[in-house]
């Protein structure tokens, strides 16, 4: 275990990561300025890791309040020590996603943001990153009935995802009455192809999906002015 202090590039805030078991990825950094997030906003942040979600929701978005749940003991304890580093002031809830209805009133929540692991159990990169990048005793399916169950009617599910398993998304969306409102689809260069998505998706919404392109890289590596504009 070798943590380490990132400095998130607003004002003072760090986080606090770890070389071993987990560092945020970009794609978290992605989901939470894609958001649409405000300062009346409660946030349920489901597979909370170290926190990322949670404290750029409070300093980026300015919401209500952000309730991290992960069922990693020692990523929760990495949560709660960013937030009391930072002076910020979140609850960090020590459970499996499909154990939320023991911890969490139903409907109680105006958004859900959730980076869910990646890759299944058979996936032949499973076993990179660990628990935070593969599905151990909960699956993709799980985080998002966890979600619909959290969100008040009319509230918001963003969650990011490889562009591989997006039919599977979008099924499960479906099955837990949640209609996808606005897909992303994220090239880290245009060349490179689509590599992952953010979806929103609201509770008792109707049919209505816009689909939007983000472009992080030119050609030559430099940032695109989508990339520089989002980072605002």
């Amino acid at each position: 275990m070798a943590e380490y202090l990132t400095d998130l590039g607003i004002k003072d805030y760090k986080i606090i990561q770890d070389t071993d078991d987990y560092a945020f990825s970009q794609d978290s950094v992605f989901l939470v300025n894609m958001a649409k997030l405000g300062s009346k906003d409660s946030v349920l942040d489901l597979g909370c890791g170290s926190g990322i979600l949670s404290i750029l929701a409070l300093i980026k978005k300015n919401v209500k309040n952000a309730v991290g749940v992960d069922i990693n003991e020692k990523f929760c304890d990495m949560a709660k020590r960013s937030a009391e580093l930072n002076g910020l002031s979140f609850e960090v809830i020590n459970c499996d996603v499909k154990d939320v209805r023991e911890h969490i009133k139903a409907e109680s929540f105006d958004k859900v943001l959730c980076n869910p692991p990646y890759f299944t159990p058979s996936s032949p990169i499973a076993t990179v990153g660990g628990v935070a990048r593969t599905e151990s005793t909960s699956t993709l399916d799980d985080f998002i009935a966890a979600a619909s169950y959290s969100l008040r009617f009319g509230g918001d599910l963003w969650i990011v995802s490889k562009v591989a398993r997006l039919a599977g998304l979008l099924a499960s969306l479906d099955r837990h009455r949640l209609a996808a409102k606005e897909l992303t689809l994220i090239y880290p260069k245009l060349s490179l192809g689509v590599d992952t998505v953010v979806v929103s998706a609201k509770k008792g919404g109707k049919e209505g999906l816009v689909t939007k392109t983000f472009i992080a890289q030119n050609e030559d590596g430099t940032f695109t002015k989508q990339y520089e504009e989002l980072y605002k």
